[in-house]
């Protein structure tokens, strides 16, 4: 099944879909999208994350996971609700403390059809994927030790990011 994470928004609710391996390439379209409404007004009432699609999820995705949780507890006195989650992913879900975090729930409610294609147009940056891991750091010492070297190599290749950033920002200014 091809990687793929769908949106729609209805009543001040969020409904995400993932689809398929997911990874790091699908989640730039999707990180902004949901950041932004949770900022927004009026306050989102619920976030409903459906993996019943899901067949894997690397770390930069339960990062995001996380970083949308903790986005919505700012604003909501419950977490995001997952469903759908097959062994594999649950397994994951648990081992990197993501599971303990969210409300996993059996039923959930029926999504709206139909649902936005996203993640098809910009690629993760590395920023995105450093504080996608450095979430996935704070729940754990055993995260810590096991994101710490790829941290460091990702820290490095942010800060050449923003530099060659900037670096054409000054060029289209000349």
């Amino acid at each position: 099944m091809e990687e793929a994470l769908f949106v729609r928004e209805i009543n001040n609710r969020i409904f995400i879909r993932a689809q398929g391996h997911v990874t790091a390439n699908s989640c730039p379209e999707l990180k902004a999208r949901v950041f932004d409404r949770l900022e927004a007004k009026p306050a989102v009432e619920d976030v409903f994350m459906d993996l019943s699609t899901c067949e894997y999820m690397d770390s930069t995705f339960m990062g995001l996971i996380v970083g949308f949780n903790k986005r919505f507890l700012r604003y909501s006195e419950r977490p995001i609700k997952l469903s759908g989650i097959n062994e594999t992913c649950m397994k994951l879900l648990k081992t990197i403390g993501v599971a303990r975090l969210v409300q996993i729930i059996d039923d959930a409610p029926r999504f709206p059809e139909p649902l936005e294609l996203l993640g098809t147009g910009k690629k993760a940056g590395a920023s995105l994927v450093l504080k996608a891991h450095e979430e996935l750091m704070e729940l754990s010492e055993e995260n810590e030790r096991k994101f710490s070297a790829l941290r460091s190599v990702l820290k490095d290749a942010a800060s050449e990011e923003e530099a060659d950033e900037l670096k054409f920002m000054d060029d289209k200014l000349d």
